[in-house]
C-alpha cells in the first residue's frame, strides 16, 4: 500500500486532509518510548517498594528529622530521598535498587531504545535547575550545579507545568536520549527564594569541592536546607534582634515554615518601628512566642508562667514586654496585614503540589516509610 500524502484527501472519504483526519492518528515512536519510559518510572517505585522494602526504609528514615512538624514538607522530603535512595545508596553488595531493577527488566521484552535509556540512567544526577524558558512539554534552564544548560522533556503530558522563568527546580535528572527528564516529577521552589536557592546550592558545590560524587551524598542535606530557607529577609537586623529569632525557633520547636516567616514579618516590623535595645533577648522571644500562640499555636497552649519557666525569665517582665508587643502591633496592623497577603502569595506556587493527581506521586513509596518520622 503506497503512503498517504499528508495533505492529500483522506483515503477514508471524510472530505478532510489526511494529516487532519486519520493522519493524526498515527503515534510517533518517540511518544511510545516517552509512555514506556514514564511507565518504567512507576514501575521502577513499585520495584524498589516491594522488593527492597527494609532497605529503602531504612536509609530513608535515616535523613528523616523526629522532630519535623511541617506535614507537607516531610511528605515532599520524603518522597525525594526515597528517590535518592533509590538511586545512589548502595548494599554491601556495592548494588543499587536501580542496579536490581535493572537486572531484572533485562529478563523480559523491552525496546531497545527503551532500555538504552533506561540504562543511561545509572547516570542520574540530583540537582537543582533555573528556568529560562518554557516551549510546550520541554523546559529550558541552567544547572545551578554544573553550569550545564539543560534541555528538560517533560513527560507526563496531563500536567501543566506552570513554571516562571527564573524559577528554580529540584529533582533527580536522568538521560532521556538528546534530552534530560525528571525522574517521576521535581520540586519548584518559590520564585522569590531563587537567589537564595541559588546562593545556597553553589556554596555547597563549592564546599564539595566540585567533586560530583560528594554533591550526591550531601544531596538529602542540601535538599533539606532549600526547603528550609526563609521567605522573609531578616538580613537588615542586628545581631541581637536576629538572636531573638534564634531563640525562638530552637524554644518554640517550630518546624513549620509559614509559621517563622510570619514570625519574621511581625518581628521585622517591630524592629523597624521601635529599634528595641535588646539586654536579654530571651524575654523577646517569649513575648513573640505567646503571640504565635494566641493567633497560631492555639492548641498548643500554655500560660505567660510556664512560657516564663521555658525561657529563664520573670512573668512580670514578659507580661510588660507581650503588651509592649500587641501595642505596638495595633499601630502595624495595616502593614503586617499587606505582608502577611504577600507572604501567601508568595508560596502560592507551593500549593499546586496538592493539586496534583495520586499518580504523580506514586503514593506506594510513602506507605513503606510512612512511620519514617518515628522512633523505633
Amino acid at each position: 500500500m503506497n503512503k498517504v500524502a499528508r495533505n492529500a484527501l483522506c483515503p477514508c472519504g471524510s472530505g478532510k486532509k489526511y494529516k487532519h483526519c486519520c493522519g493524526n492518528n498515527v503515534v510517533s515512536i518517540h511518544k511510545l518510548v516517552d509512555q514506556e519510559i514514564e511507565q518504567h518510572m512507576h514501575d521502577f517505585i513499585r520495584y524498589a517498594v516491594f522488593e527492597h522494602e527494609s532497605f529503602l526504609y531504612q536509609h530513608t528514615k535515616a535523613y528523616i528529622h523526629p522532630k519535623e512538624r511541617d506535614e507537607d514538607a516531610l511528605m515532599i522530603f520524603r518522597f525525594f530521598i526515597s528517590t535518592w535512595v533509590m538511586f545512589f545508596k548502595k548494599d554491601m553488595r556495592g548494588m543499587t535498587i536501580l542496579d536490581y531493577y535493572l537486572s531484572t527488566i533485562r529478563k523480559h521484552h523491552v525496546r531497545p531504545s527503551v532500555l538504552s535509556i533506561l540504562t543511561s540512567w545509572k547516570e542520574a544526577f540530583p540537582s537543582f535547575v533555573q528556568i529560562d524558558h518554557m516551549d510546550g512539554s520541554f523546559a529550558f534552564g541552567i544547572d545551578l550545579v554544573t553550569g550545564e544548560t539543560k534541555q528538560i522533556k517533560c513527560l507526563d503530558q496531563h500536567i501543566d507545568y506552570d513554571l516562571e522563568v527564573g524559577q528554580v527546580i529540584t529533582a533527580i535528572f536522568v538521560p532521556h536520549g538528546q534530552y534530560t527528564a525528571c525522574f517521576s516529577t521535581f520540586f519548584p521552589m518559590p520564585l522569590v527564594l531563587s537567589d537564595a536557592v541559588k546562593h545556597v546550592v553553589q556554596e555547597h558545590w563549592e564546599q564539595c569541592n566540585k567533586d560530583r560524587k560528594q554533591w550526591i551524598e550531601q544531596y538529602p542535606y542540601i535538599f533539606q536546607q532549600s526547603l528550609t530557607i526563609p521567605l522573609i529577609d531578616t538580613n537588615e537586623l542586628s545581631p541581637k534582634h536576629q538572636e531573638v529569632l534564634t531563640i525562638l525557633e530552637q524554644k518554640a520547636n517550630i518546624g513549620d515554615r509559614s509559621v517563622l516567616d510570619t514570625a519574621r514579618i511581625i518581628w521585622r516590623q517591630y524592629c523597624r518601628a521601635k529599634n528595641p535595645n535588646i539586654r536579654k533577648p530571651e524575654v523577646y522571644a517569649a513575648a513573640l512566642h505567646y503571640l504565635l500562640i494566641e493567633t497560631i499555636f492555639q492548641e498548643e497552649w500554655m500560660s505567660q508562667k510556664q512560657l516564663a519557666q521555658m525561657y529563664g525569665i520573670s512573668t512580670s517582665t514578659l507580661s510588660r514586654r507581650i503588651d509592649d508587643l500587641y501595642h505596638a502591633l495595633e499601630d502595624l496592623d495595616f502593614i503586617l496585614e499587606e505582608e502577611i497577603d504577600e507572604l501567601a502569595e508568595a508560596v502560592e506556587g507551593d500549593e499546586d503540589w496538592d493539586e496534583w493527581d495520586d499518580d504523580d506521586w506514586d503514593d506506594d513509596i510513602f506507605e513503606v516509610c510512612e512511620d519514617c518520622d518515628e522512633e523505633e
